[in-house]
């Protein structure tokens, strides 16, 4: 069954997908897919570095270059923060 996630959950997510490194290949996306849209929420929050999406002309695609992404200091201090507000039963 589907579960739906807000926004923080799924930034959250995408920080520690990064920090470990999961993401062997950059990812073509579809434009209303939660996975593009949480790239496209943190693109400019300076938690991440080498993060980029480059859509599709005239169709709703983008490559998410992923391979390559790495957390920021910032980012690190934002996955920590998280981790508190989504991990708390979790050690």
């Amino acid at each position: 069954m589907a579960n739906n996630v807000t926004m923080d959950e799924s930034i959250y997510q995408l920080l520690k997908d990064v920090d470990r490194n999961y993401f062997t290949s950059n990812r073509q996306l579809n434009t209303k897919s939660m996975l593009y849209q949480t790239i496209e929420e943190v693109q400019d929050k300076g938690w991440f570095q080498d993060l980029n999406l480059e859509t599709v002309g005239n169709y709703p695609l983008a490559t998410a270059t992923l391979k390559k992404a790495t957390l920021t200091e910032a980012g690190v201090k934002r996955l920590a923060e998280l981790k508190q507000e989504f991990d708390k039963d979790k050690e």
